[in-house]
């Protein structure tokens, strides 16, 4: 028998993913699209782990060797049968999901981390896999100095693991249609182990896959970093595809929900 839970002013949860992986939102106060036409979508990358794992190493960890093989799968599939035993989780996996690594590192500064290590490591590893096309930085500001973890989201777990291990994560898109406080409004509703996802660890699920917002029939959507926030209100950070070019930018959200927007969750192990 499913297992259920109550939340307050909200109708007994028996899930908290629909059959596409979508996370459900449940009595939210801020702007969501509760409905989703699903028109903007993510298309499920090839798993390759040691790919994977190649473009981690080249691309993010200066070609050094990060962790073994058959480890990361391991630690990987530990992540998805955790979820998958679980009845109010176990439908996260029938969406969109990346594995991919953080090398033990600790970065003073999320910005000048992003600018001078993370956002080149997507760039190559994009252009490895896609001669042909490009990934640009349209941020036309510096990000050192400016950009912190964003309250409510979690993130800040991600970096004061990292600080100590090596991070083996799973990134899933699956807040669709949700604006930025939204998001963080129904981590609050979710377990402990999901965190939202920020900028070192959706960059390296994009080192990973570097095809994640590729789709041949039809439209991606726009994804934010929503566990990081720069120096005005509003505003935040995201990838985008132009075509079959990438792009990372920052932009004006607002408080507000697009049918063409979606935001991460992750869990590590």
């Amino acid at each position: 028998m499913k297992s259920s839970v109550n939340k307050p002013n909200s109708p007994e949860i028996k899930e908290y993913f629909d059959k596409h992986g979508r996370c459900m939102p449940y009595s939210l106060v801020s702007p969501v699209c509760k409905n989703s036409r699903r028109y903007f979508l993510c298309e499920q990358p090839s798993i390759d782990y040691q790919t994977i794992l190649v473009n981690i190493n080249q691309c993010l960890n200066d070609g050094q060797h990060t962790i073994d093989l058959e480890e990361f799968k391991q630690r990987c599939q530990r992540i998805m049968d955790k979820l998958a035993s679980d009845p109010l989780t176990e439908n996260i996996g029938r969406g969109v999901h990346v594995p991919f690594v953080l090398p033990k590192r600790q970065y003073p500064d999320i910005g000048e981390a992003l600018e001078s290590i993370f956002l080149p490591s997507v760039d190559r590893s994009f252009r490895q896999k896609f001669p042909d096309y490009s990934f640009t930085d349209h941020n036309p500001n510096k990000l050192s100095g400016i950009v912190e973890v964003e309250e409510g989201s979690r993130h800040n777990e991600l970096i004061e693991q990292n600080a100590k291990r090596t991070i083996v994560g799973m990134y899933f898109p699956c807040l669709s249609e949700y604006s930025i406080p939204a998001a963080i409004e129904q981590l609050r509703n979710l377990p402990r182990k999901f965190l939202l996802a920020g900028g070192y660890d959706t960059c390296a699920a994009f080192v990973a896959c570097p095809d994640l917002l590729l789709r041949l029939s039809g439209y991606p959507p726009l994804l934010w970093m929503t566990g990081i926030r720069g120096d005005r209100d509003g505003f935040g950070y995201q990838f985008e595809a132009y075509g079959y070019n990438l792009t990372f930018n920052r932009r004006a959200h607002l408080g507000n929900a697009a049918e063409y927007w979606s935001s991460g969750l992750i869990c590590i192990g």
